[in-house]
């Protein structure tokens, strides 16, 4: 299985959400290439949609988003592993959601709920999946936005880790209950790669905070 990795976090290979998505593979038994949005060459979308009009899936300018498409469209999963920035992912990972517009068209359709979209240029049998860790104990109020530019952009089908409390992740302190957390990332890996879905039941422990929302936020509030 072609594994891709585009990790958003400016942290690079400091990134708490890496440590959960490098868990998760290794559930799979997997290996992966990594893009690390730091260290590519990704300039803001001009909006100028020539890769619609004039040269139709190509982008007029010339820089390592060419070859970032390729790996995508050659991936059999993309796993986006990219933290929570002010709501949403870091410039850094925005700036490659917005150069994925080669990939459709500037034909119009309406979907089942009644919203407008563009549909895809080709048909793509690549899998994605969103891996994010925050520094928040809960879900919501926090990664609602997250959520609704993944669906929109992709599906909501798309499977997700949402990792609370992600910093517990780098605190000595607290490695007997990071080493918990992730013992069930790997424990989902290995079932989404057995099944092709992570199970209900490890998704909850997923959803769920390391520790109790009061300690943690006591915890942080004191450091």
């Amino acid at each position: 299985m072609k594994i891709l990795v585009i990790n958003g976090s400016p942290k690079g290979e400091r990134s708490d959400t890496l440590k959960v998505t490098r868990a998760f593979i290794e559930g799979m038994g997997e290996s992966f290439e990594l893009i690390d949005t730091m260290q590519v060459s990704v300039k803001p979308c001009l909006g100028c949609y020539a890769c619609w009009r004039v040269t139709p899936g190509k982008c007029v300018q010339k820089d390592d988003m060419e070859w970032i498409l390729e790996r995508i469209l050659a991936s059999d999963l993309v796993i986006w592993s990219t933290p929570l920035y002010c709501y949403s992912v870091p410039s850094n990972c925005k700036a490659l959601y917005d150069r994925l517009i080669p990939l459709g068209t500037m034909e119009q359709k309406v979907d089942e709920n009644g919203g407008t979209y563009h549909p895809g240029r080709q048909e793509i049998h690549t899998q994605i999946m969103l891996i994010s860790g925050c520094g928040f104990p809960n879900r919501e109020n926090n990664y609602e936005a997250m959520d609704f530019q993944f669906d929109r952009m992709f599906s909501k089908e798309c499977p997700r880790i949402y990792c609370l409390e992600s910093p517990l992740l780098g605190i000595a302190e607290a490695k007997p209950v990071a080493d918990r957390y992730l013992a069930q990332v790997r424990k989902a890996g290995a079932e989404f790669k057995a099944t092709g879905r992570i199970s209900g039941e490890t998704q909850t422990l997923l959803d769920a905070p390391m520790i109790t929302p009061d300690v943690y936020r006591a915890q942080i509030n004191g450091r």
